[in-house]
């Protein structure tokens, strides 16, 4: 498989994450806590080349986290500028308050905000974490940047408006409309969350699909590249602990790596059905693309 396949490339600048999310297995996570290296980066984006799309800059943690972010963006725009560079992130991270306009200067094209809860108390029973003053802060400070003649950077925040089963009974309307007023006023777009998803073995929020194909393997997501923070090439964003592994880009191209007998058995198993090697595939609703 070629890089020329994929119009999506997710690297995973860091694992590591302060929040406690009921939406999100991380108390499962056993594999190494790290961030990328500015060096392994270069090497990602070296064995990634040539390519034209979305880059997405984080994974399963807090991109915020990583110090050498603006350093990355902007190494990513100098290879790649006329691709979009992406992050996802809680905002629960305490930045100086020049902070968001270096990741704008840096060639930031877009960052979503994932929140739950637009009260404090929601926010803490969502998240595990007392963050949603902070969060408001660091919202407050992304407006500075989107009013200060940055238009090339997009800002929208993900909102779960509705109440969903298995989650506390959190976004009363009317709180959910005062919030989302304010958050209009900063001039953030305002998007629905989808509902809380599996993560493979990781929850159980959603019946696991059988009658269906992974879209790894027929769909729009066999056309998104993951890379994680040490440099491993894993199928999906829902395999948190990495526990499938097709090759690792420091000592194979992605030529090898999607010629491999790893990811060869990989399309075999979810071709016939048996997924008895791939316990993380058995409750994932094989949902086409997030």
């Amino acid at each position: 498989m070629s890089v020329l396949n994929f119009f999506q490339i997710r690297i995973e600048n860091t694992n590591a994450c302060g929040y406690k999310c009921k939406i999100c297995p991380r108390e499962k996570l056993t594999r190494r806590i790290g961030v990328m290296s500015v060096e392994d980066f270069l090497l990602a984006l070296e064995r990634v080349t040539p390519f034209e799309g979305i880059f997405h800059l984080h994974g399963f943690g807090e991109p915020l986290l990583d110090k050498n972010l603006p350093q990355k963006i902007r190494l990513l725009k100098e290879r790649f500028p006329t691709s979009k560079a992406q992050i996802i992130s809680t905002l629960g991270v305490n930045v100086k308050e020049d902070y968001f306009f270096k990741l704008a200067d840096a060639g930031l094209d877009d960052i979503m905000i994932s929140l739950y809860g637009n009260t404090k108390e929601d926010y803490q029973t969502v998240h595990g974490y007392d963050g949603f003053d902070l969060v408001k802060h660091n919202l407050q400070l992304l407006s500075n940047v989107l009013k200060m003649s940055k238009p090339s950077l997009s800002c929208y925040v993900k909102l779960m408006l509705q109440p969903f089963e298995g989650l506390p009974n959190i976004q009363q309307p009317m709180q959910a409309l005062q919030f989302v007023k304010w958050v209009h006023s900063l001039g953030v777009n305002v998007i629905e969350s989808d509902e809380p998803h599996n993560y493979g073995d990781g929850r159980k929020y959603n019946i696991p699909k059988s009658e269906k194909t992974c879209p790894i393997i027929t769909g729009m997501r066999r056309h998104i590249l993951h890379i994680t923070w040490d440099l491993n090439v894993v199928p999906c964003c829902y395999d948190y602990n990495s526990s499938i592994c097709f090759g690792n880009l420091r000592e194979n191209t992605l030529d090898e790596i999607f010629s491999s007998p790893s990811y060869l058995s990989f399309l075999k198993a979810h071709k016939t059905g048996d997924l008895s090697k791939y316990p993380i595939c058995l409750n994932c609703e094989k949902n086409d693309f997030f």
